[in-house]
């Protein structure tokens, strides 16, 4: 049985645009009509992938090609801006994380994807990696007891250096923190020791449960790992060491800290995360449902860091970065 596909335009063909559209090109979901960006090359590059698709060099241009639906993967200080767009032309949106720069803005999207009747999706990855949607139904089934900890560290020799390592790396542990527990944000402390390459976030939930992440993309070595300790058990995704296995163990306390103990692998079904979260995003489109990671869904992300950021930056700085932030997105329609 054929599945109809859905018109989709990619805005945005850079390093991880490329990587969405290999998987759009595969997809039997997926009929590409555009693929916009401004530089030309990023163009010719996207077209031998899809070469019936429409190349051009902003949204605008894209919509001309009537798609059903299109996909954002540019700077993410443009993010709010070709999201309004998008929803006012009438289209269904996916846009990379995070939703937006500040909370007003994530908010309006969210809003005008409600009063839109779009459907409207962020790309927090890996709540569509197999082994972290094993971890939360694990503790979502009750298995590590009351969550008292949560231990995140995205560690890396290198990334993406549009944005401070707070909002490039920052967004793929807090969705997951709050899938687990989205209750409020008691309180928040944050720390980045050097300009915006690394960061450290505290936070306690209004449950109780403690958290902390850590973020850099000037480490010695590469570290993705989550780890959620309860008070009978505890489980670890290691996405470097041991992607398609959730480790699971005991936690103990050593000098008033909690030790992790693990006594087992229990194996995950591979499956490619992006091709996943695209599929998902097609599916929903094609049905008229509501994305796992919907807008309503990102805004607390962008809250979160939101309050780290204003946690760790002196008053005047945050000033000129908003100003900075509205001048580039009344201006910007452009890729990644």
């Amino acid at each position: 049985m054929s599945v109809e596909r859905v018109r989709v335009a990619l805005i945005g063909c850079g390093a991880w645009g490329s990587n969405i559209l290999r998987v759009l090109a595969r997809s039997a979901r997926a009929e590409v009509v555009a693929v916009a960006d401004p530089l030309p090359h990023r163009r010719r590059s996207g077209g031998a992938l899809v070469p019936r698709a429409a190349l051009v060099s902003s949204l605008d241009e894209a919509l001309d090609a009537r798609p059903t639906a299109v996909l954002l993967a540019t700077p993410a200080h443009s993010h709010a801006a070709l999201v309004l767009a998008a929803l006012d032309a009438g289209v269904d949106v996916f846009v990379e994380k995070p939703l937006a720069l500040s909370t007003i803005d994530a908010e309006r999207c969210a809003a005008r994807a409600a009063a839109t009747g779009r459907v409207a999706m962020v790309g927090h990855l890996l709540r569509y990696h197999p082994t972290v949607r094993a971890l939360l139904a694990h503790a979502e089934g009750g298995a590590l007891g009351e969550l008292l900890r949560f231990e995140a560290a995205r560690l890396s020799v290198g990334g993406d250096r549009t944005a401070p390592a707070l909002w490039t790396l920052g967004p793929h542990d807090l969705s997951v923190l709050q899938a687990l527990d989205p209750s409020p944000i008691r309180a928040l402390s944050a720390q980045s020791p050097t300009s915006g390459d690394e960061a450290r976030v505290e936070l306690s939930l209004a449950s109780g449960l403690e958290a902390r992440v850590e973020l850099s993309r000037a480490h010695a070595c590469k570290e993705r790992k989550i780890a959620v300790i309860g008070d009978r058990g505890a489980a670890v995704f290691d996405d470097v060491r041991a992607p398609d296995r959730l480790l699971v163990g005991r936690a103990r306390r050593v000098g008033g800290e909690l030790s992790i103990e693990i006594g087992g692998a229990r194996p995950v079904p591979w499956e490619e995360p992006l091709a996943l979260e695209i599929e998902h995003f097609l599916r929903c489109v094609a049905e008229r449902a509501t994305p796992l990671t919907s807008f309503e869904s990102g805004v607390p992300v962008v809250r979160a860091l939101c309050r780290a950021e204003e946690a760790m930056t002196p008053p005047r700085a945050i000033g000129e970065l908003l100003a900075k932030g509205a001048e580039v997105e009344a201006r910007c329609h452009g890729g990644e």
